[in-house]
């Protein structure tokens, strides 16, 4: 056997630490700043993947504990949550759920605690007006609220909540308020996101690597628009603030003064350092079954029904190369800040 054979098989049995599954792309808010809105990953008249395929998945990441990510889109829009849930428990990992909490009832909050969920992440943009225009649907804070509720006077052990905000143009300058309405309904952990957008610049250098490497052209699109308006130095007063008053709270990425002017000016030329770890010990999988290499980069690798086989296959072995070449990120990545998506990632509860 080869050496590079024998590396891919190592690294298939070891497998990646982080698995995220977008269960769907459909979701019932219409914030202008989410990623899978302004990109068209919904497909329509593409199938999600059904009940039965995903518990497959879920259990060919099975040898070792992991960290589950169920996402989306609105994960709790699937009626078959709390059995996912169930299925990634009984594999030993843990299981943290992104949502808007706009259909967690008091009922649906029962059932995932006693599937065994351990984290929700819960989006809040702000206070109940401005979060309402955010997500465009009136009564979308008040039903947030209630989900909160809901969740932390379960009696122990129940899911840890997180209320993560989105710095966008409608709060960038009043997130001292946005840590206030947050507080005031107890959650366990607060966390903030810097806005992620692709400037043109970066999206047409991009474009034209993967043009050369013969790829198909990025799925996703520029999107600076989205940063206009925004005042760096307004934000790093409030980003002060919320630090001096709690914390804490945790910012994606963390950023100093002069971070935050680069990062909300497209014009900036931003260059991470060390490279993207999540190709290395993550796995990203679209909800038609793609092993994808983030969500964000949507380039699909061939998963042939075994995504852990591709994820240590040949495909993505060049994707890594490729990546490795240019440097570590590619020009699009400058301004993402997932975890574990950082050249260091920092340790969080999920």
């Amino acid at each position: 056997m080869s050496s590079g054979r024998s590396k891919n098989s190592s690294r298939a049995e070891r497998g990646p630490d982080y698995v995220a599954l977008d269960l769907t792309y459909r979701c019932g808010l219409k914030c202008p700043f989410c990623f899978v809105r302004n990109n068209a990953l919904l497909e329509t008249g593409r199938r999600e993947l059904g009940t039965a395929a995903l518990k497959r998945i879920i259990a060919g990441f099975a040898g070792r504990p992991r960290r589950f990510y169920l996402t989306g889109g609105e994960p709790t829009l699937r009626r078959d949550l709390p059995e996912l849930v169930k299925a990634v428990k009984a594999g030993g990992h843990r299981c943290l759920i992104t949502t808007n909490a706009q259909a967690l009832t008091p009922a649906a909050a029962r059932r995932l605690a006693a599937a065994g969920a351990d984290e929700l992440v819960i989006s809040l943009h702000g206070a109940p007006a401005l979060h309402d225009a955010a997500a465009g649907v009136p009564g979308a804070f008040r039903r947030a609220a209630l989900a909160v509720k809901a969740v932390t006077s379960l009696p122990a052990p129940r899911p840890e909540v997180t209320l993560w905000c989105t710095i966008n143009r409608a709060n960038h300058a009043g997130l001292p308020a946005v840590l206030s309405a947050m507080r005031a309904l107890g959650p366990d952990h607060i966390a903030f996101n810097h806005l992620e957008f692709v400037s043109e610049r970066d999206h047409k250098a991009t474009a034209a690597l993967f043009k050369k490497l013969g790829w198909p052209p990025p799925a996703f699109r520029p999107s600076e628009r989205l940063a206009r308006g925004i005042d760096a130095r307004k934000l790093w007063a409030g980003v002060l603030a919320v630090k001096a008053a709690a914390p804490d709270a945790r910012f994606y990425p963390d950023l100093d003064l002069a971070g935050v002017k680069a990062w909300y000016d497209p014009a900036a030329r931003l260059r991470k350092p060390g490279l993207c770890s999540g190709q290395w010990n993550a796995a990203w999988l679209s909800p038609y079954g793609e092993l994808l290499t983030c969500q964000p980069l949507a380039r699909r690798i061939s998963a042939g029904g075994d995504p852990l086989a591709a994820w240590a296959g040949p495909e993505y072995a060049a994707f890594r190369r490729a990546l490795k070449a240019a440097g570590g990120f590619f020009p699009a990545c400058a301004r993402c800040g997932r975890e574990p998506y950082q050249a260091k990632p920092r340790r969080r509860s999920c």
